[in-house]
C-alpha cells in the first residue's frame, strides 16, 4: 500500500521525473519511491530514511 506524505513535509521531489515521492511500507522495511510506474527512483531502510532521499535528490 502506497501512502501520500503529508505536504507540509519536507522532502524533495524526483530528480528524474520531478514528482513528489510516496511512502510504501512491506512487513520489515520502508520504502520512498517515485509514484510514477516508469522511474525507478527509490530508498529503502528499515526506518523511513527521509535523508538519504533528500540526499539522493538534490
Amino acid at each position: 500500500m502506497r501512502i501520500e506524505i503529508n505536504p507540509n513535509f519536507p522532502v524533495n521531489n524526483c530528480k528524474i521525473c520531478g514528482t513528489r515521492p510516496v511512502v510504501e511500507q512491506t512487513k520489515d522495511r520502508w520504502t520512498i519511491l517515485c509514484p510514477r510506474p516508469t522511474c525507478k527512483n527509490a530508498v529503502s531502510d528499515r526506518l523511513l530514511n527521509v535523508a538519504e532521499w533528500n540526499k539522493q535528490n538534490p
